[in-house]
This record gives C-alpha cells, sequence and structure tokens, in this order.
C-alpha cells in the first residue's frame, strides 16, 4: 500500500513539474521564439534605399547605409532590443535574386523579416521606359504587357518565396511592403517629361494590380503582414510640387525610386503597422 502512495506522489510531482515548466515558457520552442531577435532586410531597390544617397561600399547594390526604410524602421523602433541585423538588399534584385542570394541570412534567431519585391520580375523598368520615350499607346501595350506578365508568373513564385522565408525564419514576423503609385493622379499634379494623362493613368493602374496581386499572396502566409504604402506617398508622387519619387535623375538608377523623404514615408508606414 505505501508503495503504491509513493508512486502516485511522483506521479503527480512529474505533471506539476511539466505544467509549470509549459506555463512559465520553460519548453524548447517558447525559448527559441524568445530568442528570435534577430533582423533581415530582404528585397530590390525599393528595400535597399535606391534614391536616398550614401550609398557606402556596396555601390553595385546601391544599398543606402542610413537611408532607406529598414535603417529608418530600426530607429523608430527605440524601445525594441533587436539582436543581430542585416541588410541583405540589394537594388535590381527579383524574386530568384532574393531566393538563392538573400535568403541565407535567415535562420531560428531572425524574429523580424523586412522584404520589397516583385517590380523588377514584372519588368517596370522597360515599361517607364516606354512610356517616357514612346507615344501613348506603346506605353499603354508595355503596362499592359507587365501586368499579363506578373499574373502568369507571380502567384506562383511569391508563394514558394514566402514559404522558403517561413520555412528558414519559422520565429519570424515578416512584413512585405509594397510600391507606390510612381505619378501623379491624372489631372493633378505639375508637367513632368513626356508623362501626360494618358500614360499616368496606364502607369497607375498598372501599379495597382502589381501591388493587389503581391497584397493576395501575402494575405494566404500565416505570420505575414502587407503593408500598403499609396496613401503614404498620396499627392507625392513624381509630378507633384513635392515629390517623394524622383523623376529623371542624373544618376538614371535613381529616377523613379523614392527621395530621402519617400523612404522615411515607407519607415513611417511599417512603423504603423509594428508600433
Amino acid at each position: 500500500m505505501k508503495r503504491r502512495w509513493t508512486v502516485a506522489v511522483t506521479g503527480v510531482l512529474a505533471v506539476t513539474v511539466a505544467l509549470t515548466a509549459t506555463a512559465c515558457g520553460g519548453g524548447d520552442e517558447n525559448a527559441t521564439a524568445k530568442e528570435a531577435t534577430g533582423f533581415v532586410a530582404l528585397g530590390d531597390s525599393y528595400a535597399a534605399g535606391l534614391g536616398a544617397g550614401n550609398y557606402g561600399d556596396r555601390k553595385d547594390c546601391k544599398q543606402s547605409k542610413d537611408g532607406g526604410y529598414p535603417q529608418l524602421w530600426l530607429k523608430l523602433r527605440t524601445a525594441a532590443k533587436f539582436g543581430v541585423v542585416t541588410d541583405a538588399t540589394c537594388a535590381g534584385a527579383k524574386i530568384n535574386d532574393v531566393r538563392f542570394k538573400q535568403l541565407g541570412k535567415l535562420d531560428d534567431s531572425t524574429g523580424w523579416v523586412t522584404l520589397t519585391v516583385g517590380g523588377n520580375d514584372a519588368g517596370w523598368s522597360g515599361t517607364l521606359q516606354q512610356c517616357l520615350l514612346g507615344s501613348d499607346e506603346t506605353c499603354k501595350a508595355s503596362v499592359d504587357k507587365a501586368v499579363a506578365a506578373a499574373e502568369s508568373t507571380l502567384p506562383g513564385a511569391l508563394d514558394e518565396l514566402y514559404q522558403m522565408i517561413r520555412e528558414q525564419a519559422p520565429n519570424a514576423k515578416v512584413f512585405v511592403l509594397g510600391y507606390p503609385h510612381l505619378v501623379a493622379e491624372p489631372g493633378a499634379g505639375v508637367t513632368c517629361e513626356a508623362l501626360n494623362d494618358t500614360r499616368r493613368k496606364s502607369l497607375n493602374e498598372g501599379a495597382d494590380s502589381l501591388v493587389e496581386l503581391i497584397q493576395g499572396r501575402v494575405a494566404a502566409q500565416p505570420g505575414f503582414t502587407f503593408v500598403d504604402v499609396r496613401k503614404s506617398f498620396a499627392g507625392h508622387e513624381a509630378c507633384t510640387k513635392e515629390p517623394w519619387i524622383h523623376s529623371l535623375r542624373d544618376d538614371l538608377s535613381e529616377s523613379f525610386h523614392p527621395t530621402a523623404e519617400g523612404h522615411k514615408a515607407y519607415a513611417d508606414a511599417l512603423f504603423a503597422v509594428t508600433g
């Protein structure tokens, strides 16, 4: 009888210890999640800070050392304690560049990930050239071609990229930031190169298609949040009196990328979501 009582008490103590460890976050899974404080920035020129200047040593990637939205967002989050911070962004990056050249920076200690990518896959640089140098008709045709290409290839490519991010950074909160309208709405703004109302309408409708496609793919991913920056830039696109998007620049790579104020608008939009 005494032996049975001893076994019973031992069993109760074991269960109590297990429950206490779980409640206090003593399990391995919770401990790992608690240590996930690293931050990794991924993406293309809009993530790298192209247009903000101060590109440092990585001039091939046009990665702004202090003007891109990842750096500006870090400064805003003064109450947060981050571990290792890694900026893997690079101007010109496409989805596969992020997959094969940037995702290696992620691991289970990564707690935060930001990403902007997809514009280069849609061929927006070529579209802009057509809208600047061609006719209204060739501008619209180029936009339509870019939209069709995005709709046929981006959904699967983005899904695969997002799944890979989740696999390599299982404890991370992932924030995917979209793109703004590049030019003022038709009937608004100021005269701006060849970008008349017809061409502005085509470009902004194309941008909406791309942004909404990305937004839809993000919505299907648990733990991912989409940050729409279009309203943040409203009234400050290229071809406005106070633009936060460069028009044509001597450094052509900066053309139609955010100014320093534009990258700050990106950071503010991200901070509004993350707190």
